[in-house]
């Protein structure tokens, strides 16, 4: 059984950043603007990942809705918009629109899942981002530009899953069977666009699908890419019995205290080919992906300034 360490693979990417970021933007004291409302568990872990990422490949971070404030003598002016706690949605604009022109900043990150109060407002919310800003894939129209092929983007989850695929030299996607379970549209509609492009058969089921059709056909793949956070949905039954099938597990949570993803993953293990473990795959590399989109777009900058004009 191969295990596709995402946490290796990511590491290799840091080097790569640290000269693309001195090479377009100097000394310049460039920033990441990360809202993250609430106190999700989940959500604090990928956080972290991103403070550290960001750190590492000579990117300020700066946390909005928390209270943290680490870099107050290089950034006074946005000091008290740190401390803020964002309930009202109005408040959340107003300080995406002071982000969208302060040229400091390269990206905002709006955590998802917003809190109760702020999730009616999520797409009022993400659309107020900039498409120059937008490395999350958050904006509608950047969605819509990217399926359309007027520009060259994946957001960070299905880049993550096709750099992990490609850096262990996996098998070419033509013409395999890859059944995607998702829940959000931002993973499974790009990643699906894609591997269909890659002359793969999709098939594709959410979370309201039954165990028992799920798993009909999950034992007919060759790939099974679950991306649910419905935490040890797979588990040996919807596997086959020839330990050739390849399993990317995307999703990420606890259970009885302990991280884990949308694959039980001690029942499978001994049942596939290869298998994403999590945690160690998937945020450490969705961590490296959504870093690389900072320079994705910066190349696309022109294009997508003439694009959001018209």
């Amino acid at each position: 059984m191969l295990l596709l360490k995402g946490k290796e693979k990511s590491e290799l990417l840091k080097e790569k950043y640290r000269e693309l970021r001195t090479q377009h933007f100097g000394d310049e004291k460039k920033f990441v603007a990360v809202l993250f409302f609430g106190k999700s568990n989940p959500s604090q872990v990928y956080v972290n990942l991103k403070k550290k990422y960001a750190k590492e490949i000579w990117f300020n971070c700066l946390i909005f809705g928390q209270w943290e404030v680490w870099f107050e003598k290089e950034y006074p002016d946005l000091v008290d918009f740190q401390k803020r706690e964002y309930s009202d949605k109005n408040e959340v604009i107003e300080l995406v629109k002071i982000l969208n022109n302060d040229e400091r900043c390269v990206w905002i990150i709006c955590q998802l899942p917003l809190t109760e109060e702020l999730k009616p407002y999520q797409i009022e919310i993400c659309n107020a981002i900039t498409p120059l800003k937008d490395m999350d894939w958050l904006w509608d129209k950047l969605q819509e530009w990217a399926f359309e092929w007027k520009i060259e983007f994946l957001p960070a989850t299905p880049q993550a899953v096709i750099s992990l695929w490609n850096a262990y030299n996996l098998w070419d996607f033509e013409w395999k069977i890859i059944s995607v379970i998702w829940q959000s549209d931002i993973v499974w509609r790009p990643i699906s666009r894609y591997l269909q492009l890659k002359w793969a058969k999709i098939h594709t089921f959410d979370i309201r699908n039954t165990p028992e059709e799920i798993m009909d056909q999950t034992k007919k793949s060759d790939v099974i890419i679950s991306c649910t956070w419905a935490l040890h949905l797979i588990n040996n039954r919807f596997v086959n019995e020839e330990k050739n099938q390849i399993l990317i597990d995307v999703g990420y949570g606890f259970l009885d205290g302990k991280s884990t993803g949308d694959v039980d993953f001690e029942k499978v293990k001994d049942k596939v080919y290869a298998i994403s473990p999590v945690p160690g795959w998937v945020g450490p590399m969705t961590v490296a992906s959504l870093f690389g989109n900072i320079f994705t777009i910066w190349w696309q900058k022109d294009i997508i300034e003439d694009l959001a004009e018209n």
